[in-house]
């Protein structure tokens, strides 16, 4: 959420509550059969899309992450947890495109129902075809928990954000 609408939104509820106050007051201290109540009713009845003002300032809370997500420290060097076999799907990958691309390439590792982030080392020119195994280092974020259930399930798959991108194989890691 953007921090000017949200302080728009303070503004407007502010408002709202200061003419439904006063036009609570104006009910109080004017005798019944006047225009001055009519409008004073009228005023006092704006407090009713503050409701819904304060009901979407709590959910925009509510929805807010308290911490930032674990991942890679932006400037942090690349250090191997792991040398995988991946074989990208061709059903996944349109023709004559690239989904890996040369660089630190961020993924995500899916044994079952567990992933675990993690980072490929793709040389330059080296990039992953359709259907081709290639040899890649991949960095875990959490080797530690990572590296003996890939052990122990020695297939993956390997996603990219929510999308599929292939499978693959743990073939080494430095203590092996």
């Amino acid at each position: 959420m953007k921090p000017n609408i949200s302080s728009r939104r303070q503004i407007f509820t502010a408002i709202l509550l200061v003419l439904a106050v006063g036009g609570g007051l104006v009910r109080w201290l004017v005798p019944p059969p006047s225009l001055a109540r009519d409008l004073g009713t009228l005023l006092l009845v704006l407090w009713l899309p503050i409701v819904g003002n304060i009901i979407g300032w709590l959910m925009g809370r509510a929805r807010a992450p308290k911490v930032a997500p674990p991942g890679f420290a932006p400037n942090a060097d690349f250090v191997p947890s792991a040398l995988v076999e991946i074989t990208l799907l061709a059903a996944a990958t349109p023709s004559e495109s690239r989904p890996v691309r040369a660089g630190l390439f961020p993924c995500l590792v899916v044994l079952g129902e567990e992933a675990f982030s993690a980072r490929m080392l793709v040389p330059v020119g080296a990039e992953p075809l359709p259907e081709v195994a290639r040899e890649l280092q991949m960095e875990f974020l959490r080797p530690e928990l990572a590296l003996p259930k890939l052990h122990t399930a020695g297939e993956f798959t390997l996603l990219s954000g929510r999308k599929l991108l292939g499978r693959g194989r743990l073939l080494a890691t430095p203590a092996t």
